[in-house]
């Protein structure tokens, strides 16, 4: 198994997890979580507006990371 592919189950793993709490035990509503992964190759750190670039627009990926929990720091184990 590559490490891309190791990287990528031990983040949905953690992520799942973190959802593991029952939301009745706070009177909450069940539903289930929405969950967007958005995995890009060769993006570049200022190819979003929500990241600064004012040479690309990307108004619906803008409005989803307004809205919601933006990743700041990502970091690959191997250049390959």
């Amino acid at each position: 198994m590559n490490s891309l592919k190791l990287s990528l189950i031990c983040f949905l793993i953690t992520i799942t997890g973190s959802f593991s709490t029952s939301p009745t035990a706070f009177g909450l509503e069940k539903r289930p979580p929405n969950i967007i992964i958005i995995l890009i190759d060769d993006l570049g750190w200022k190819d979003l507006g929500c990241y600064g670039s004012s040479y690309y627009r990307t108004p619906h990926i803008d409005r989803l990371a307004k809205q919601g929990v933006r990743f700041t720091d990502g970091y690959a184990a191997c250049s390959v």
